[in-house]
This record gives C-alpha cells, sequence and structure tokens, in this order.
C-alpha cells in the first residue's frame, strides 16, 4: 500500500526501453544488407523482362543460358496488396516461381496485426513437395521474436 496524500507518478518504463532501442527487424533482413554487397556470379548470359500489369501485379520472366551447367526459364509472378506500413512492406504479399523443369516455389506474407506477421513457404520440384515452412514473427518496441 502506498500513501494516498504522495504526488503520483507514471509507471517507469523498462530499462531497455529507456535507453531509447529499436526494433531490430526480422531474422530474415538481419544480414540482407550484407549479402547485397557482393555480386551475384553466373556462368553464361541471363535475361530478365518484368511487366507490371497493374500497381498491384508484376510478372517476370528470366532465361538462363549457360554452356556449363543447365539452361533454365523462370516464370515469376507477384501480387502486393493495399495494406503499406514503410516503402519495403505491403500486405498482403504472394511470390510464385516456376521453373521450366516444373519446380514451384511460392512464399505468402500476411500482416494479422499491426506486430503480428506470418509468412508460408513451400516448394516442389516435380510435383513433389520438398518444403513446407510456417513462421510467425512478433516485432516489440526493441525485440523481434519468431516462431518457426
Amino acid at each position: 500500500m502506498g500513501n494516498i496524500f504522495a504526488p503520483f507518478s507514471a509507471p517507469r518504463k523498462g530499462a531497455r526501453r529507456a535507453k531509447g532501442l529499436s526494433n531490430p527487424g526480422s531474422f530474415d533482413e538481419l544480414h540482407r544488407k550484407c549479402k547485397d554487397v557482393f555480386p551475384q556470379q553466373i556462368e553464361g548470359v541471363k535475361l530478365i523482362v518484368n511487366k507490371s500489369l497493374s500497381s498491384h501485379f508484376q510478372v517476370t520472366h528470366a532465361v538462363h543460358m549457360s554452356t556449363v551447367g543447365h539452361s533454365s526459364y523462370h516464370l515469376n509472378t507477384m501480387y502486393l496488396g493495399d495494406q503499406q506500413l514503410s516503402p519495403t512492406e505491403t500486405f498482403p504479399t504472394f511470390i510464385g516461381d516456376i521453373s521450366n523443369v516444373g519446380s514451384l516455389s511460392a512464399q505468402i506474407l500476411h500482416l494479422i496485426t499491426e506486430r503480428i506477421r506470418t509468412k508460408v513457404v513451400f516448394q516442389t520440384q516435380q510435383a513433389k513437395f520438398t518444403t513446407w515452412q510456417f513462421d510467425t514473427e512478433y516485432r516489440g518496441y526493441d525485440y523481434t521474436a519468431t516462431l518457426t
């Protein structure tokens, strides 16, 4: 119990919040800036054609011709929703990539609340599922927790 005549004081912030630490971001983005510095090495010729069909839908064709490895073709589609938190974050996001050998890679990113995000990733190789991954991410004021 406290003194009822004592002046009211606001609850104190935690030690971490008082220091003004910001949220470090998601685990996927932790090393992205470092990886973007290194060039992507390819053998042969790569042709990429992008076409925006609307402000929300984009299609990409990529042809890679090589004398060393296998040549390939990829069709990539991307849908970006209406909810934009920052210039790099738009929800919901649907991304799909299919190759000439029938392999499919897909991602779905959705914002449930301002702090809870989900991501679903799956891959197939010639009609057989190879990978499933479900992530749920909670963003606090100065931390990010991910359940995979």
